[in-house]
């Protein structure tokens, strides 16, 4: 029995190493410039496809701390540093989790929906915090420039997430 649970904590210690990389690649992916090509001005922001089939798969407590996981790597690299991202990504992981858990199934149809609509959450939340509430309507005009194009851009990277995070799962859940 002891030798069970050893074997089932291992797996499930070296499931959530691997969910760990797959972020810290993402932000990585993400935030480096030049290592994935802006179309048309529109940048990929990976964090939000993986952290979305993270929590989907995790669940909505560990899903929540993936979320803020994700977010801080997100906030390591961003100019204000205010701790928006962690706080809208702990609600996107523990949103997609309880979704998922009680009304939801786990498959690509639901990641693609889920993905979509916290992306245009977020990039909505993220251009009303910086144009509307932080300093005019100068840059009002990204919202349809820069910040739907890359809502597009980055739901185009989510199968990718979504098969990595599902081959983990398989492997060590």
């Amino acid at each position: 029995m002891l030798s069970i649970l050893n074997t089932e904590k291992k797996s499930i210690l070296l499931r959530r190493v691997w969910l760990t990389a797959v972020l810290v690649a993402a932000s990585m992916l993400q935030n480096t410039a030049g290592l994935l090509p802006d179309i048309f001005g529109a940048r990929a922001m990976l964090l939000l496809p993986a952290a979305v089939c993270v929590a989907m798969f995790e669940r909505e407590i560990t899903g929540t701390l993936f979320g803020v996981f994700a977010g801080l790597l997100w906030d390591m690299s961003a100019p204000d540093g205010a701790s928006f991202n962690a706080v809208m990504f702990a609600f996107i992981g523990f949103a997609c989790g309880m979704l998922i858990k009680y009304l939801m199934r786990n498959n690509l149809v639901t990641a693609l929906l889920l993905c979509s609509v916290f992306t245009v959450l977020y990039l909505l939340g993220y251009w009303l915090r910086i144009y509307v509430f932080g300093g005019g309507f100068k840059g009002a005009l990204s919202l349809f420039t820069f910040y739907l194009p890359s809502g597009i851009y980055t739901i185009l990277w989510l199968p990718v997430f979504y098969f990595i995070t599902r081959h983990i799962m398989k492997k060590y859940g």
